[in-house]
């Protein structure tokens, strides 16, 4: 076999081994939700053509807006689209709308990152946040 070849291979092992595991070197808390809320509100309008006339649309922003507590914090947290695909929202508080389930979350800057059954990413900003006396 090429030598060339197999210094290239063992290469993009070692990328692809160092890539996973800074993936999975996130510093993870638990936090219990206590809310969820789902919601939309107006963003604007959608304009263009149309034939010889200006048609204009409303848009409006959805939002997942979820509190959580760690025992040394409470957050408000908030998820946002401008689709209209609400299937994007990860929902914590289960099936029946039961809180109080746990959640694993990490820190990635200025985001909370959650990741669902999937292992996609759900990122919310911080709306509030509240320190425990």
């Amino acid at each position: 076999m090429n030598r060339g070849l197999v210094q290239v291979i063992f290469g993009l092992v070692g990328l692809t081994t160092c890539a996973a595991v800074m993936e999975e070197s996130h510093q993870w808390e638990t936090a219990t939700v206590i809310s969820q809320t789902l919601g939309s509100s107006p963003m604007g309008e959608c304009s263009g053509q149309a034939g010889s006339g200006d048609v204009a649309a409303p848009t409006n922003r959805k939002s997942n807006t979820v509190g959580v507590d760690t025992g040394t914090y409470r957050y408000s947290w908030q998820e946002f689209t401008g689709g209209s695909d609400w299937h994007h929202f990860i929902v914590l508080t289960g099936h029946n709308q039961t809180v109080h389930d746990q959640v694993k979350f990490y820190r990635d800057g200025q985001w909370f990152v959650v990741l669902d059954n999937l292992g996609e990413k759900h990122k919310f900003c911080l709306l509030h946040a509240i320190k425990f006396q």
